[in-house]
This record gives structure tokens, C-alpha cells and sequence, in this order.
């Protein structure tokens, strides 16, 4: 099977970047902090960030309720972790979305709802997360001080502005679409305008889009609690609102399809970033290693869930080809 250059190029930036983390740490005393893992600490890590799932399949119950359609909690759930599961071997989160849409199109017997109602949980916590990211303006300039991670930080909350205000406001599209075009990107702009008539149906619905909004803040601050709780345990001392900037930072450069759904990319950024506030790499490996095996382990019902569902894994299976 011939190898897509792009699939290539991806690959070495991966690579290429973990190697140059792994070459300036001591993993010797990555793995005495990592010792600081108890199992009653990570029992209670899972069981936090479950809640934060069930925050976002409440989430999606919301808009699905704003259609006029429903799905059992426990439903929502099982696909949440099954999507997670696939994500492990599919980076960019493309499988995880797609088995979800199958999963609550058994429940609404709407295809077309199934997929609007994916977008739009998602959409509300892109706007969520832009939401943090202005919020953590003033403890970027308080806190970290330093003129390439404010510059960098700014960039970023601007990209997600930026995004949200694309998506949301028809004016800002037309005079965008030239440039779209231009760079041969005129199949995101139709996109785009098809998103934007489901959104303007999703915001008659005002109750549910300010609970959305609500519950995808509370979200968004509970992951950057889980960051801040899995860094206290291991003795890595870094604030709160540290992390408030960091994260927004790590989730929308590793957007960028330069690597392979972000590793590497991820790890080191975290390197990069924690140096610039004194900390170390082998602290920033730490962290970002941690939350990953933790992601892992949550992930496990998951593939119960697809083990008794091989329907729907051949549907994920079709939809990435």
C-alpha cells in the first residue's frame, strides 16, 4: 500500500519531537515522581474525569433535546468511551465522532440529527474553551510574563475566537469565503454555511443553548481542575491558573495537522512551556504522559462497548476510508 506523503511528513514531525524530549530528560526521575501515582489517587482520577463525561453527554442531551429527540444517558455514555477507545488508535478524534453519530441515530432514527447533534456539542465547547482562553487573559499577563507564551497564548485565543466567530456569523463568512476560495478551501466554506443555518435553528432554542454554553464552561474548567489535580499529585508545583493557560494553548496547537493527532506536538509543547515558567521537562513529560495513560485506562469500557457492538465498528470503519 503506497504511503501518503502527507501521512509522512506527519510521522516524522511526531517522531522527530518526541525523540528531541526523550534525549534531554532523565526518565530515571520521571519514573520516581511517577511513583507518586497511588491507586486509591487513581481510582479517584477516573472517577472524576467520568464526571466530566457525564457533564458532556448531559451536554448532548441538551441539544438533542432542542430537536425534539432523546437518548437513554447510559447510551450517551457507553459511546463517549467507545469513542475515546478508538481515538487511541485513530488520532483526531475522526472515529471517535463518527461511531458516536451511529450510536445515537439507533436512538433518534435520524441520521441527519444524529450528526447535526455531534457538531453542535462540539461547537459549544469550542466556544466554551474560547470563552476559558479570554478569561485566562489576565493571569497570562499576571502570572507568566513572558513575552513568547503571552504572544503565543494570544494567538491562540484569537484563533478560537476567530474559529467560533466564522462558524457563528454569516457577515464574516461572506467576506471570508474569497479568501477560502483562493486557497482552494471552498468545500469549508459551503460547509460552513450549512453549519450556520443549524446553528441559527440550535439558537431559537435559547434555553438550551444557555444551558449548552453553561455546562461546556463548567466543563472546560473541570478538565483544567483534572490537569491541576494529576500535577498536584505528582509533586509538580504549578498553579491553577497556569494551567487555565497552558491547556487552551495545547489544544489548539495540537489542532494542527502537522502531526499525528498531536503526539509529540503535545508532549513538546508542554516542554517548551513549562521551561519558560522554571519547571522542568521531565515534569512536563510527566504530566502530559499521565493524563494520556489515564485517557487509556477510562478508555477500557470502551472496547467492551465496541466488542459488543462489531456493527458499529465496521460502520467507524467505513466512514474513515
Amino acid at each position: 500500500m503506497k504511503v501518503k506523503p502527507i501521512f509522512l511528513i506527519k510521522l516524522i514531525v511526531s517522531t522527530g519531537i518526541l525523540a528531541l524530549v526523550l534525549t534531554r530528560m532523565d526518565l530515571y526521575q520521571v519514573w520516581v515522581q511517577f511513583q507518586y501515582l497511588s491507586p486509591s489517587f487513581i481510582i479517584f482520577a477516573l472517577l472524576f474525569y467520568t464526571g466530566c463525561q457525564l457533564l458532556s453527554c448531559w451536554r448532548w442531551q441538551v441539544v438533542l433535546w432542542s430537536s425534539g429527540h432523546s437518548a437513554p444517558m447510559s447510551s450517551l455514555l457507553s459511546s463517549y468511551f467507545a469513542g475515546m477507545f478508538l481515538n487511541i488508535f485513530l488520532p483526531g478524534a475522526l472515529g471517535g465522532d463518527v461511531y458516536r453519530v451511529y450510536r445515537v441515530a439507533q436512538s433518534t432514527k435520524d441520521s441527519e440529527v444524529a450528526l447535526v447533534s455531534v457538531f453542535l456539542e462540539r461547537f459549544t465547547g469550542l466556544a466554551a474553551l474560547s470563552g476559558l482562553a479570554v478569561i485566562g487573559l489576565v493571569p497570562a499577563f499576571k502570572l507568566i510574563g513572558r513575552w513568547d507564551i503571552l504572544l503565543l497564548f494570544a494567538a491562540c485565543v484569537g484563533s478560537l475566537v476567530g474559529a467560533v466567530l466564522l462558524i457563528a456569523s454569516p457577515k464574516l463568512l461572506i467576506w471570508a469565503e474569497p479568501w477560502l476560495i483562493k486557497f482552494r478551501l471552498s468545500s469549508v466554506a459551503a460547509r460552513f454555511a450549512k453549519i450556520q443555518i443549524l446553528l441559527r435553528t440550535f439558537a431559537q432554542h435559547r434555553q438550551a443553548l444557555l444551558l449548552s454554553m453553561g455546562l461546556s464552561l463548567l466543563l472546560q474548567l473541570a478538565i483544567v481542575y483534572y490537569h491541576y489535580l494529576v500535577a498536584h499529585q505528582l509533586k509538580i508545583p504549578i498553579s491553577y491558573l497556569e494551567l487555565l493557560v497552558f491547556i487552551p494553548i495545547i489544544v489548539v496547537v495540537t489542532l494542527l495537522p502537522i502531526s499525528l493527532g498531536g503526539i509529540g506536538l503535545k508532549e513538546g509543547l508542554w516542554a517548551y512551556l513549562f521551561s519558560r515558567i522554571g519547571l522542568s521537562v521531565e515534569q512536563a513529560l510527566l504530566l502530559s504522559l499521565t493524563i494520556t495513560v489515564l485517557g487509556w485506562m477510562l478508555s477500557l469500557p470502551g472496547a467492551v462497548v465496541l466488542l459488543l457492538d462489531s456493527t458499529g465498528f465496521q460502520q467507524v470503519r467505513q466512514g474513515n476510508k
